[in-house]
């Protein structure tokens, strides 16, 4: 069948304006101290700094950890991370953090825009990214190609079965149960080549009010084992369920999301299968 030449042009388009938000959207940065990184975030997206060492501490202004403390951008931060997430609450707005690890201070000022960066690693200035024995070197962009591929999985299960030969699929349909929701585990994908797995979940809010949660720390627990989200598609937000004002009953609200999991937290192959039993790992955070 001959594709029409238009057809031809508006495919390469699409394809080619799909590369360059990519490339807008996802940054690395040598890391150095005497740099200052200028960043752009969003107010209805969430930018995550990953650095390559655990952040001692950070301090900063006109932004906050603490969703009671009023502030121009909301940041969410675990000790002991590599990464931090920020987002801006107001248009326009600016901050300013600083990251310290290993003593050093590392300065990053926050502007609000348009076309924010969802995902930003920093790699020492003496080395590139570092690649484990037997751990292939996954970026960001080849993780949100992966999660491409997989929520095209029927299309081009149909259409180009050998695109997905080597692609093992799971429809486990497990739940997990929290205090007002629970998580189904709707499907899991594995990539071997890049030892990727990728979890579609659906989250089921069982109150009238909206649940908020933080995406980049989805997790799976396998056994003893916690596996960490290196990256996530997912609002933030669980979908209100639906009061009735006579009976008072609550229709649950659902609402999707998706996440990776890419080798261990030790840069080592994590050799899991979609046939494991996988309890997903969900941490609640206060509105934002």
């Amino acid at each position: 069948m001959e594709i029409p030449i238009r057809t031809t042009l508006i495919l390469f388009l699409t394809v080619l304006s799909f590369g360059l938000a990519q490339a807008q959207a996802i940054k690395s940065f040598p890391l150095d101290e005497q740099t200052v990184y200028h960043l752009k975030v969003g107010t209805d997206k969430v930018t995550t700094l990953v650095f390559p060492q655990p952040i001692t501490a950070l301090e900063g202004s006109a932004i906050t950890a603490d969703p009671k403390t009023p502030a121009k951008m909301f940041l969410s931060y675990h000790a002991g991370d590599r990464f931090v997430s920020v987002r801006s609450l107001v248009d326009p707005a600016t901050a300013v953090l600083n990251v310290i690890i290993n003593r050093k201070v590392y300065v990053v000022e926050l502007a609000t825009d348009k076309e924010p960066f969802q995902s930003v690693t920093f790699y020492p200035m003496d080395e590139p990214p570092a690649q484990s024995a037997g751990q292939p070197n996954v970026g960001p962009s080849r993780l949100l190609g992966l999660l491409d591929k997989a929520k095209a999985f029927p299309i081009l299960a149909d259409q180009y079965p050998e695109m997905v030969s080597q692609i093992d699929q799971a429809e486990p349909f497990t739940r997990t149960l929290y205090r007002g929701f629970e998580v189904i585990l709707t499907k899991v994908f594995r990539f071997d080549a890049e030892d990727a797995l990728i979890f579609q979940v659906e989250f089921v809010n069982d109150t009238d009010q909206p649940i908020y949660y933080v995406p980049q720390s989805l997790a799976v627990r396998v056994g003893a084992g916690v596996y960490w989200s290196a990256l996530s598609d997912a609002s933030g937000i669980m979908t209100a369920g639906l009061k009735d004002p006579k009976t008072g009953r609550v229709t649950s609200g659902h609402s999707a999301g998706y996440f990776v999991i890419c080798g261990t937290s030790q840069g080592e192959r994590n050799h899991l299968s979609v046939q494991n039993k996988f309890n997903v790992l969900v941490f609640r955070q206060e509105q934002p």
